[in-house]
């Protein structure tokens, strides 16, 4: 996995999925509470609250509802989650997990009040998901379905970008295409990752 040439992103998609469910489901739990407490620390990103956009449902995700989303709530953001509309990540707004669902993907989705559907524009801040993220220039290797490279290329889009996962999924170089996306930081369990973008 670390030679020379990189993997495909099939096999890096492959590789990293095994790694995680070799994990026990105790300790992810416990990953995602401390992924948890240092987003929690970060108040340069919540000191004037927004709008922000969590995601979360599958078993190898972290966990942002259980603790992060009621902690939001009550600092005064807005929190939101994206429904799949067709191709297109869509946000609503969501006060807590009575408004989730498992949408078709097994992911959380929101319940789509049409009151509470935002534009992607009022975002100020996503907490990105991805399947892996390099640390040398912040390059996301999403699940494939390339929903968050749609919605991160949206010329709309002004929000705040903070990718999340654990740092069993972050390598020095991943395989990328044109369309793909980068994050300027990646929160983990155990580390803040500030990296160079390519467009910086």
């Amino acid at each position: 996995m670390m030679s020379d040439h990189l993997p495909s992103k099939a096999d890096l998609r492959r590789h990293v999925r095994e790694r995680l469910r070799n994990v026990p489901v105790e300790t992810l739990a416990l990953w995602s509470r401390q992924l948890v407490a240092h987003l929690q620390e970060r108040e340069d990103l919540w000191a004037i609250p927004g709008t922000v956009a969590l995601f979360g449902g599958l078993r190898n995700e972290p966990d942002l509802m259980t603790d992060l989303l009621p902690w939001l709530q009550a600092r005064g953001w807005r929190t939101a989650l994206f429904a799949v509309q067709g191709v297109e990540l869509m946000p609503f707004e969501v006060t807590g997990t009575h408004d989730l669902h498992r949408g078709p993907l097994g992911i959380w989705e929101p319940v789509m009040h049409p009151d509470r559907r935002l534009q992607p524009s009022e975002l100020t801040l996503i907490l990105v998901p991805g399947l892996a993220y390099s640390f040398v220039n912040g390059a996301r290797l999403g699940r494939g379905g390339g929903y968050y490279d749609r919605l991160l290329s949206r010329p709309d889009l002004k929000a705040q970008l903070v990718g999340i996962c654990f740092e069993e999924q972050i390598f020095p170089a991943i395989p990328i295409e044109a369309h793909d996306f980068y994050v300027p930081q990646i929160i983990t369990e155990k580390a803040l990752w500030i990296v160079k973008t390519s467009d910086q």
